[in-house]
C-alpha cells in the first residue's frame, strides 16, 4: 500500500517536470555525530609513528594512469596510533606498466573513518594522483603532484556526506577535468553536493556547489553514478539512500552550467 502511494506522488511530480522546490524538507533523519575539532580538520595523529602493522581488510584501491602504470592505496592499522581502531591509507606504485611495485608509504596521518571508511585516488589532467580521505564525517583531500615527490598536508575538501548515505563519486570528464559528488549533510539531506576542477590543466577545485532539492520532503540521496552524455553535459543517477529500487535522474543544462529539476525513474539505468 505503502508503494502505491509513493508512487502516486511520483506520478504527481512527473506532472510538475520544471518546478523546482525550494522550500526545506519538513523531516530529516539525525545529524552526524560531532566529531573531535581537529579532526574535523583533517587533523593528525602525532603519536603514530608510520607503522603499517597490519593490512584491512578489503580495503584495496587500484587506480590507473594515462601512461598504463596502477597506483593501489590500501588501509593499515599502525600500533602505535592514539586510536588503534582507526586505520591510515598507505600508497606503492608500479615503476613501469605491468611491473613490481614499490614499497609502501603511508600517505597521510590523518586516519581514516570511523563510520564511512572510504578512501578514493584518482589521476588528474596533469598527471597528479589526488587521494580523498573519510575522516570524522568530513573528506580530506591530498595531492602527490609527481612521482617520488611529497604528498601535501591532508586538508578539509567541503564534501561531507551522512555516514549512511555513502561517500565519494569521482568523475574525470572528456577534457580530462575532475568532478567530485556527494549526498549532503547540511542544510538538506535531499540534494547532492559538488565541486569541480578548473579545468585540465588548471587543477585547483572550484567552490562548493548545490544541486536542486528533491521535490518530494524528507528524502535523501545516496552515493550518485556519474555520466557524461554526447552534448558534453554530466548526467546523475542516484537512489533513495534506504529505498533502492527508487532512482532520481538529473543532468546539466549545459556543459558545466545549471542542473535541471530531479526526476523520478524506474531502475538504476534510468533507460
Amino acid at each position: 500500500m505503502y508503494r502505491n502511494l509513493r508512487r502516486g506522488v511520483l506520478a504527481g511530480v512527473l506532472a510538475a517536470a520544471f518546478v523546482v522546490t525550494t522550500a526545506a524538507a519538513t523531516t530529516v533523519p539525525p545529524a552526524p555525530e560531532p566529531a573531535p575539532a581537529l579532526a574535523a580538520l583533517c587533523g593528525t595523529d602525532t603519536a603514530a609513528l608510520g607503522l603499517a602493522s597490519a593490512a584491512v581488510a578489503g580495503t584495496l584501491v587500484e587506480t590507473q594512469r594515462a601512461d598504463g602504470r596502477t597506483e593501489q592505496f590500501q588501509q593499515f592499522y599502525d600500533d602505535t596510533a592514539t586510536n588503534r581502531q582507526l586505520p591510515f591509507v598507505w600508497h606503492r606504485s608500479q615503476d613501469v606498466p605491468g611491473g613490481a611495485y614499490g614499497a609502501w608509504e603511508r600517505v597521510s596521518a590523518t586516519t581514516v573513518g570511523p563510520k564511512l571508511y572510504q578512501v578514493s585516488a584518482i589521476e588528474n589532467g596533469t598527471g597528479g594522483l589526488e587521494v580523498f580521505i573519510a575522516s570524522y564525517g568530513s573528506f580530506c583531500h591530498t595531492v602527490l603532484a609527481t612521482p617520488g615527490g611529497a604528498w601535501t598536508p591532508a586538508e578539509a575538501f567541503g564534501l561531507n556526506p551522512p555516514p549512511y548515505h555513502g561517500g565519494l563519486a569521482l568523475f574525470k570528464d572528456a577534457a580530462g577535468r575532475l568532478h567530485a559528488f556527494a549526498a549532503s549533510n547540511h542544510p538538506y539531506y535531499g540534494t547532492i553536493q559538488f565541486r569541480r576542477q578548473n579545468s585540465a590543466t588548471d587543477v585547483t577545485w572550484g567552490p562548493v556547489g548545490t544541486l536542486p532539492l528533491l521535490p518530494v520532503p524528507g528524502t535523501g540521496l545516496s552515493t550518485p553514478t556519474v555520466s557524461q552524455l554526447p552534448s558534453g553535459s554530466l548526467r546523475l543517477i542516484a537512489h533513495e539512500w534506504n529505498a533502492d529500487t527508487l532512482y532520481w535522474e538529473t543532468s546539466e543544462l549545459a556543459p558545466n552550467f545549471g542542473w535541471r529539476p530531479w526526476q523520478p525513474c524506474a531502475d538504476s539505468t534510468c533507460s
